[in-house]
């Protein structure tokens, strides 16, 4: 990593260059890909400034920070700096969280799979068709209704005013039965 320390309108002192390159080295315990770092050290009347620069892989972090004196400026930006550092870190982990399309595309797969033994299974068990439905919430006389306008055998339903589980027939004379399934 390349740092670069730049003083403007004060000496920059070894103390004070040693001083900001162990607040680098802090931060750089958060990521291994910072490629360079500027530091900018501003003396402005009684304002101590400090800009940070950082170069990420290809992305630049920039902090800045105002302090009655260069070593709490410094500790300051520094702070910023590694709160950016923190949340960028935490979108890519984020980012990497998701499963890639081939490790989706074996799930599924896999799911299929699964899905087409289940149903070999069941033939074998003598079944020639399976089917999946939703259960339909409604009130005995809409199933009743939907039954004779669909010319339905049989329709299965939640009832909305008692909560089991209904099953609606036709008798081979064209009247209707019903079962209610109760748990």
């Amino acid at each position: 990593m390349k740092v670069n320390i730049t003083a403007r309108h004060l000496e920059l002192t070894p103390a004070l260059r040693e001083y900001a390159q162990k607040r680098l080295a802090q931060v750089h315990k958060y990521t291994d890909k910072i490629t360079n770092a500027h530091i900018v050290l501003n003396l402005e009347k009684d304002r101590h400034i400090v800009e940070v620069s950082l170069g990420v892989s290809k992305n630049k972090i920039n902090a800045r920070a105002t302090a009655g004196d260069m070593y709490a400026a410094l500790d300051l930006v520094m702070d910023k700096i590694v709160k950016q550092l923190k949340r960028r870190m935490e979108k890519i982990k984020q980012h990497k969280a998701v499963p890639s399309y081939s490790s989706v595309a074996n799930m599924v797969w896999k799911d299929i799979e699964e899905n087409v033994d289940q149903v070999q299974r069941s033939i074998e068990k003598g079944l020639d068709e399976i089917r999946e439905l939703s259960l339909v919430t409604q009130t005995v006389s809409e199933a009743i209704e939907t039954i004779t306008d669909r010319e339905l055998d049989f329709w299965i339903f939640r009832d909305s005013t008692e909560g089991t589980i209904n099953i609606i027939f036709m008798k081979d004379d064209g009247r209707t039965g019903m079962l209610i399934i109760r748990s």
